[in-house]
C-alpha cells in the first residue's frame, strides 16, 4: 500500500470536512434528493474518520504535528 505524507493527509481530512459541510448545505435546497446526499456524505465520514486516526497515530510518534482539533472541526469516533 503506498504511503501518505503528512501534508497530503491533512489537506484530505481538511477537504473531506469541507465536502461535507458543502453536502449538507446544499442537501437543504428543495431542488436536490437529500438522501443522495446523505450517503456521500456517509462515506466522506468513514473516510475522515479513518484518516484522523491515522493522522492522531502519526502525532503520537511525531509531536511537531499540529493537533487534529486545529485541523477539522469534526468529531472523530473512537
Amino acid at each position: 500500500m503506498p504511503t501518505i505524507g503528512k501534508a497530503s493527509l491533512v489537506i484530505c481530512l481538511q477537504a473531506l470536512e469541507r465536502a461535507i459541510e458543502f453536502n449538507e448545505f446544499i442537501s437543504q435546497s428543495d431542488t436536490v434528493e437529500e438522501n443522495n446526499y446523505e450517503e456521500i456524505n456517509y462515506r466522506y465520514e468513514l473516510t475522515l474518520n479513518k484518516l484522523a486516526k491515522i493522522y492522531i497515530e502519526e502525532c503520537r510518534f511525531d509531536k511537531s504535528l499540529i493537533p487534529i482539533e486545529k485541523i477539522i472541526k469534526y468529531k472523530i469516533v473512537e
